[in-house]
């Protein structure tokens, strides 16, 4: 993994975080269209968002994953690639 693609995968995420400071999701749409990225740099991106965002506070989760949100039991759907949620303390 490149720097360049390092740098790519941080912007990202602060775009995110202009959005929602404690929820962040990746959609297929959102990476594998909207971003253009084969299926090998999604999952480079989806390694290098897991380190970044785990240093930032944030509980990772993948599809298929389950996990409680705002007092309720959630599934990261299919179409779903990833869900980060700022670890409230």
């Amino acid at each position: 993994m490149t720097n360049e693609f390092y740098e790519y995968v941080k912007k990202y995420i602060a775009d995110k975080l202009e959005i929602d400071k404690k929820y962040i999701r990746y959609t297929y749409y959102d990476l594998r269209v909207n971003q253009n990225l084969s299926e090998g740099e999604v999952n480079d991106f989806l390694r290098c968002s897991k380190k970044l965002l785990e240093g930032l506070g944030f509980n990772v989760y993948f599809t298929g994953a389950r996990f409680k949100y705002q007092g309720a039991a959630r599934v990261v759907e299919s179409n779903e690639y990833m869900i980060a949620i700022k670890d409230e303390e």
